[in-house]
């Protein structure tokens, strides 16, 4: 695992990097997710998700370079 935190911008939660097998990219950036579930819904509305994320979690980067 890595010291490197991921964060769901979906659902919020967070894990280390390598922890979650979902993910998916978006303007040049790789998103993880907690589940297929999350991972669907972002690949369907990711402004709406990143949006929410960026109000919910000021300053957080979600997908940081691990």
């Amino acid at each position: 695992m890595s010291d490197v935190i991921v964060y769901d911008v979906v659902c919020g939660m967070s894990a280390p990097l390598g922890e979650w097998t979902d993910s998916a990219e978006y303007n040049s950036k790789t998103y993880y997710f907690c589940c297929d579930g999350c991972m669907s819904a972002f690949q369907k509305s990711p402004e709406y998700h990143l949006e929410n994320f960026a109000e919910e979690h000021p300053g957080v980067d979600p997908a940081p370079k691990g």
